[in-house]
């Protein structure tokens, strides 16, 4: 008799420490204030996540550890810890949630502070199946509080009336009283009640989820739709709740009230995008790691040295080789503001809405590399695929390739580099868009905060200018001024983008011109239901790109929650540089610049009507000036003469001289001093050079900070060179 008390005494102690624990106080040890009845017995499930369970969150009333997929956090949260997602791949899920205990009426909240909305519906719990049983609990793609539910006969979908805003914390829930009606609450207000017929149909023997959809869903979008979609919210999760009750709203205000003084939540600061370090201010390329924000950066599977940038000496302006744009390069002003003359596009019916480089949000066919990289000039090379967003090539019929692009950017000290992009096109020869002006924005920031209402001017030979003004009245074509082949951006920053195009006619697959073709892009030219109604801006504006990880194209934007785009110019045209069977090539001059739109004209006719040279040396031929280099061909023939290299650049007011570089094949390793009509100019600012090694021979390169409109002598010595 002894022993079987003994063994009774051991058992029931075994029974209370493994028995969930019940607070009987109206404080949780964590130190969150619940309601008595909800700590008695109420609760279902909580997920507090305090405990930092490695990669599993505890329902501490059903002591369940649910997996956690992706990438996480635990950070500081409302009460203890929160779990912080990164929007990208972050999830809970346990693989059966029963709900036979959810009978009657019940209850489920949470605390949210997102970082950005999600791209579409997005749930904090879901338990639902095929939109029949069940509920979802979540944030729609403007921050709008949802909650869907089997009832009756009926799947009801209820939308609160107002939206949580990003980065603060916010208490969220929602009601479900069988027969009677549907509230929701933001904050302890009620934004929406709906009345109801019928008992909670439960999903049985299901799934649940937290931070992403239970189940693929597909995602239409005017422009692109995408079949086995998942949605993941971006932001920090405290405080889930289900409870078999229907909490009043004056329980819930209780509870957002106890909690006082919100912390600040821990979200990552993604309100700059990055550019390289400024270093010793030196002019070069770098290949370095842009790092963005932790949750993003964590996705990317690469060494220290994936992105590449080049930095000027003379201005605090960058260009910008960049992963989360898919490499496409991108002018920064000396303030941080983000601009591209964007890339090859083309579309058709064997792919899904377009074919171009920035569809390739993983870089699986982009990429970039450094060719030359001395104090004279740098030349980058970035190649790309023209896929869709689904990762098919375009025209594969030709050859099964698909269409290539090799671009090939010659950068010089003075800001200011020629882009040559070669198309490797298949036949029968389509269309393509070769020019997009476009501005890149962070989080936070509105098209109107980065640019002037006349935002773009074009410049003619003659100097005339045309300002363009995005308003309700501006048109697409751009006629004016006649023979316009200049284009500059009124940024707000004191240095700004231009390009610098070939005036001649145009006569390509594109169309037939007399001179460059410019169309632009605004909000009220989209279609009815392509663009959002109102438009939050009067510019085309969009955040499928930069970033983005998501495949879909043309998302407009509603909310600047996530890094966007705006287009000011689509489909420029101008002639082709060179033209094969295979390959079109076109050549334009970019660059910043911190003057005038007329005053490009110059550096227009130094590059496209470049002062003749006449070689005076005997050991040097050549002279050809090559626009798709910026540069002055010469060679030497024997290698065994060390006189000097003497020319003459026969400048004019409409050849005039600015800023030369000057290539010299087979030079030698030496370096080389210089004089200007008889006067040494030393090496430093204005006088830079740097030997090129080829498989042939070392070659001579120079850039020259000069501005004439006379004809100007040279003379290189390699005797005196270093």
């Amino acid at each position: 008799m002894i022993n079987v008390n003994k063994y009774l005494i051991l058992t029931l102690c075994l029974w209370t420490l493994l028995s969930p624990v019940r607070a009987s106080s109206s404080f949780h040890s964590s130190g969150y204030i619940e309601t008595e009845q909800g700590i008695e017995g109420e609760l279902i499930s909580w997920w507090s996540f305090d405990e930092e369970t490695g990669r599993s969150a505890l329902d501490e009333i059903q002591l369940v550890k649910d997996s956690i997929y992706g990438s996480f956090e635990y950070v500081p949260g409302i009460s203890g810890n929160a779990i912080k997602l990164d929007g990208f791949r972050t999830y809970i899920k346990r693989d059966r949630y029963d709900l036979d205990q959810l009978e009657g009426a019940f209850t489920v909240e949470a605390w949210i502070a997102l970082a950005s909305y999600p791209w579409s519906w997005s749930p904090v719990v879901d338990c639902s199946y095929e939109r029949l049983k069940g509920f979802f609990f979540g944030i729609g793609p403007q921050g709008q509080v949802g909650f869907k539910i089997g009832a009756g006969n009926s799947w009801l979908d209820i939308t609160g009336s107002m939206n949580i805003p990003l980065r603060k914390w916010t208490h969220i829930a929602a009601v479900f009283e069988p027969g009677k009606n549907i509230s929701m609450y933001i904050n302890g207000t009620n934004v929406s009640s709906v009345d109801i017929k019928g008992n909670f149909v439960p999903q049985w023997g299901g799934s649940l989820t937290i931070g992403r959809n239970n189940g693929a869903k597909t995602w239409n979008e005017p422009q692109f739709t995408t079949s086995s979609a998942y949605f993941f919210l971006d932001g920090i999760l405290d405080e889930i709740k289900i409870s078999s009750l229907a909490k009043t709203g004056q329980e819930l205000s209780d509870e957002y009230a106890a909690v006082g003084d919100k912390p600040v939540p821990a979200l990552s600061n993604r309100e700059t995008l990055p550019v390289g370090p400024t270093g010793s201010g030196s002019f070069g390329a770098f290949y370095t790691r842009l790092n963005y924000y932790k949750e993003w950066d964590d996705l990317w599977r690469v060494s220290d040295v994936p992105d590449l940038f080049v930095r000027f000496d003379q201005s605090p302006v960058q260009f910008v080789f960049w992963r989360g744009t898919s490499f496409n390069p991108c002018w920064v002003t000396e303030n941080g503001i983000w601009y591209t003359n964007e890339w090859l596009e083309t579309w058709g019916s064997d792919v899904v809405s377009c074919a171009e480089p920035i569809m390739d949000r993983h870089c699986r066919y982009s990429h970039v590399r450094l060719i030359e990289n001395t104090d004279a000039r740098v030349v980058i090379h970035w190649r790309y695929a023209l896929s869709d967003a689904l990762y098919d090539f375009v025209a594969i019929s030709d050859d099964g390739r698909g269409e290539w692009c090799d671009e090939f950017h010659i950068i010089y000290p003075d800001q200011v580099g020629v882009r040559k992009m070669e198309l490797h096109f298949s036949r029968p020869e389509r269309r393509h868009d070769w020019v997009e002006q476009i501005v890149v924005l962070p989080p936070g920031k509105y098209p109107e905060d980065v640019i002037e209402r006349e935002s773009i001017s074009l410049v003619n030979m003659s100097g005339e200018v045309q300002k363009y003004s995005w308003d309700r009245d501006l048109e697409i074509p751009m006629p004016e001024p006649a023979g316009a082949n200049m284009s500059y951006v009124h940024l707000n920053s004191t240095y700004r983008p231009f390009f610098i195009l070939s005036p001649d006619p145009v006569e390509t697959v594109e169309g037939t011109w007399e001179s460059p073709y410019f169309r632009t892009y605004a909000s009220h030219m989209a279609r009815a239901g392509y663009r959002p109604d109102p438009v939050p801006s009067a510019y085309g504006w969009w955040n499928h790109w930069p970033v983005a990880q998501v495949p879909g194209d043309g998302r407009w934007v509603i909310t600047p929650d996530r890094p966007s785009h705006f287009n000011l110019t689509t489909f420029v045209q101008w002639k082709d540089y060179e033209y094969t069977d295979q390959k079109r090539t076109r050549i334009m001059l970019q660059g910043m610049t911190d003057k005038k739109a007329d005053e490009l004209v110059p550096l227009a006719k130094s590059w496209l009507q470049a002062p003749d040279m006449k070689i005076t040396s005997d050991a040097y031929k050549g002279g050809q000036y090559d626009q798709s280099e910026r540069a002055y061909l010469m060679e030497k023939t024997d290698q065994g003469n060390s006189d000097p290299c003497s020319f003459v650049l026969d400048a004019t007011g409409e050849s005039p001289l600015i800023n030369p570089a000057i290539i010299i094949k087979n030079w030698g390793g030496q370096r080389a001093s210089l004089s200007i009509n008889g006067e040494a100019i030393a090496e430093g600012e204005d006088f830079r050079q740097g030997i090129r090694k080829g498989t042939d021979g070392e070659d001579l390169i120079l850039w020259i900070r000069l501005d004439r409109t006379e004809a100007v002598q040279f003379i290189l010595d390699p005797a005196e060179g270093r």
